[in-house]
């Protein structure tokens, strides 16, 4: 997350690194020869390597620079990581993606004409899950050629979690993996590389396949195994809000119930229940009553989303499934849920 911000800037320096080598002109970043890498640790000794795989990123000839990151493209090689990722740290389903932006001095990115590889104080602004900041960076900015550019880390880049109010997501990701603990920082590595002249059309036409690419796996059937991991993972993120002792949805669960229509409809062979769970705040047959009106509210939601009626089903149980001790605001708000369970046809 906060490590994609920093490499978007890196590759915002390799491009300007280009504009000093070469004629004023328009660059843009070659994603297929790109690489950017978030290090998280956990269990104090547990590294896990996370790979971005959605870039995009261009230079003005005016030293513009901009870079995109898809947050939802995060990759680690196991799909319930990635899955947690997304959900419970990154929040995609309302920050899908993390952008920098930066001006590039082109008098001192020069020095390309004259050697082959600078070091460059990378100055950028980064906007992470609702948070933007000013940051700064040391990169290696690199010639590769008069139309390339290459821009990498000239070492790890540490960002705390809590510089993008990323720090509760971090206890969710903890609290998945039973209390194991995890750094509250990641480290960031990247080789980017930027490219103007004639490879412009080549990388435009690269653009529309990863665009086709990404829409196809955002529509592709789930099976019920993929169905299970992204409805077990969502349940505990948390993010689905009711007006005070009601079972009136409030506007702030729309991002997150439309990912769960959109991966309801994705799941043909499976069916669906929704369970709702209260504290035990208030007598046991209000709660009772409660938790059923309110997961009845969001099987509502979801057939008005296009989940056939027929695939999902709706149970309360009020404050006898708590998940935690009913002992402080907290964990009264954990027990306050709504959950999925995935349901064979």
């Amino acid at each position: 997350m906060y490590r994609i911000a920093l490499q978007a800037c890196i590759v915002i320096a390799v491009v300007a690194a280009g504009l000093g080598s070469a004629r004023a002109q328009d660059w843009l970043l070659n994603a297929k020869d790109s690489h950017f890498y978030m290090q998280t640790e956990k269990a104090e000794s547990v590294i896990e390597v996370h790979q971005f795989t959605g870039l995009e990123g261009s230079i003005s000839k005016d030293g513009d620079a901009k870079v995109k990151i898809d947050l939802t493209s995060v990759v680690s090689g196991i799909d319930v990581r990635d899955v947690r990722m997304r959900f419970l740290l990154f929040e995609t389903y309302k920050f899908p993606s993390a952008e920098i932006t930066a001006k590039l001095d082109m008098a001192r990115l020069q020095e390309l004409l004259r050697t082959t590889r600078i070091s460059y104080p990378l100055k950028f602004t980064v906007s992470l899950h609702g948070i933007t900041k000013d940051l700064e960076a040391p990169v290696f900015v690199t010639r590769l050629s008069d139309k390339a550019v290459a821009v990498s880390t000239a070492k790890p880049i540490i960002i705390s979690a809590d510089s993008f109010d990323l720090a509760a997501g971090v206890v969710k990701l903890s609290e998945a993996v039973n209390g194991t603990p995890i750094v509250n920082a990641a480290s960031i590595t990247f080789d980017l590389v930027f490219e103007t002249g004639e490879r412009l059309p080549v990388i435009q036409a690269q653009q529309q396949e990863a665009a086709q690419r990404k829409q196809q796996e955002e529509t592709r059937p789930i099976t019920a195994e993929e169905c299970q991991t992204r409805f077990g993972v969502i349940s505990t993120t948390g993010a689905i809000y009711f007006k005070t002792g009601s079972a009136e949805l409030d506007k702030a669960s729309t991002p997150l119930l439309d990912s769960v229509a959109d991966i309801a409809n994705r799941c043909p062979e499976v069916r669906v229940e929704v369970t709702g769970h209260t504290d035990n705040v208030g007598g046991s047959e209000f709660n009772q009553k409660l938790s059923v009106e309110r997961a009845n509210s969001v099987v509502v939601f979801l057939t008005e989303h296009g989940v056939v009626p027929a695939r999902i089903s709706s149970a309360g149980f009020g404050d006898t499934h708590p998940v935690a001790p009913n002992n402080t605001v907290s964990n009264r708000a954990k027990n306050r849920r709504i959950e999925f369970r995935v349901l064979q046809q």
